[in-house]
């Protein structure tokens, strides 16, 4: 009790203040020329709502952010500047678009989190994947720190033993990588490949690694951790240090992040993008809270994400667009996702209920696999390493109305 009361005013005192005024509203009238957000931020712009505050506005979903998207490459002139597409989830026929600027915030990251400076090599070990920017946003990210980057990307499988060897010769001192390499470095070090040279570790981005800060520092005892926060359609919210707690990140400044009902809102306060983000609903869960390193500024926790959202290998993946997707595969009448997170890395089934006359065999439920696989933006990059935490299994049911549940298998 005496923590709570000793802490608690400073978090809310650092919080910066929400947007409001000619801010707020430059933000609504750009918001209000796309066309499927006119109807949402019109009574907002025409003086009819009267002086509007930043937390009377509705959430936007991830759903009205792609379709907003789409309408602005349409309309093309409508852009603000140059920028880049990425796409943070949905499947072929429907991607869960995002167009962020063409540096991807990096600069402004650079200015807040200096894991990396002149003198510094930095080994890029995220893949190319789909519409996915982790790989291009690290490399910008070491031209903004004056950093040399070394464009690397998946590690090999197989106990490949010369890469590190590569490393070590080109002077590399960092390395940034999602979840599943990290694994695999880590894998290697207990094997006995330690890597001496590695002054810095940089992990997350558009996905948020777990990996534990015991784990890390158990084989890298003299390695720092530096973590970001964020997600494919927002950028970077959020920014870790090797002194911050654990699961805690600070806001960075061009994000202005509430939570309301647990849930995790973003703000962006850059002016120049478009759609313009209002209030979007990030799928994950938060707490406002303190952390012990003298960085200045709001704290916050993350706890868990909201359904119909789960992460897997510490991407953000929707249970509705996977059971979407396999009910239209045609051999499928109802379907659920089940997550296990008793194991790391996580495990998840697809469970389905197959149409009637449709063989209950290991070949109907491979082609629902492949096709869920084929067809979605994410899912095929968290298993791509660990084909076992995706199984798809039939299942009588009864199904509940929730697309998504946590169980143990």
């Amino acid at each position: 009790m005496v923590a709570r009361t000793t802490w608690q005013p400073l978090v809310q005192q650092s919080r910066p203040a929400a947007p409001a005024g000619p801010e707020l509203a430059g933000l609504l009238r750009r918001a209000a020329q796309v066309p499927s957000l006119a109807g949402k931020y019109r009574s907002f712009t025409d003086g009819s709502a009267g002086e509007t505050a930043l937390d009377e506005l509705p959430l936007m979903r991830p759903e009205e952010l792609s379709r907003a998207v789409a309408e602005v490459l349409a309309l093309r002139g409508a852009g603000g500047g140059v920028s880049s597409l990425w796409a943070g989830g949905g499947s072929l026929a429907e991607p869960g678009l995002s167009l962020l600027p063409e540096d991807m915030y990096a600069g402004r990251v650079r200015r807040e989190w200096s894991p990396v400076g002149p003198g510094d090599v930095l080994a890029n070990l995220h893949p190319l994947e789909r519409m996915r920017p982790d790989h291009l946003f690290f490399h910008r990210f070491a031209a903004e720190s004056g950093a040399t980057g070394m464009s690397f990307g998946r590690l090999p499988g197989g106990g490949h033993e010369e890469w590190p060897d590569l490393f070590a010769r080109l002077g590399v001192t960092s390395i940034a990588a999602p979840a599943e390499v990290v694994s695999q470095l880590l894998g290697n070090a207990e094997a006995g490949r330690p890597l001496p040279w590695l002054r810095t570790l940089l992990l997350g981005g558009s996905a948020l690694d777990a990996t534990p800060d015991r784990a890390i520092a158990d084989c890298f005892p003299y390695t720092e951790v530096w973590r970001l926060y964020g997600s494919v359609a927002t950028g970077p919210i959020g920014r870790r240090g090797p002194l911050c707690l654990a699961d805690v990140y600070h806001p960075l400044a061009h994000q202005y992040v509430e939570i309301a009902d647990g849930r995790l809102l973003v703000t962006s306060l850059d002016l120049d993008r478009r759609p313009p983000l209002l209030r979007y609903d990030t799928g994950d869960r938060g707490e406002f809270t303190y952390c012990v390193c003298d960085q200045p500024g709001a704290a916050v926790r993350l706890t868990d994400s909201s359904s119909p959202y789960f992460r897997l290998r510490g991407r953000t993946v929707s249970a509705r667009e996977l059971v979407d997707l396999a009910l239209a595969a045609g051999d499928v009448e109802a379907a659920q996702v089940a997550v296990d997170r008793t194991d790391r890395p996580e495990r998840m089934q697809l469970r389905v209920r197959l149409s009637p006359g449709v063989p209950d065999d290991s070949y109907t439920l491979d082609w629902i696999r492949y096709r869920v696989l084929e067809n979605h933006l994410v899912l095929a990059c968290c298993v791509v390493e660990h084909p076992e935490i995706l199984e798809v299994v039939s299942a009588e049911g009864p199904f509940t109305p929730d697309v998504l549940v946590h169980d143990t298998f």
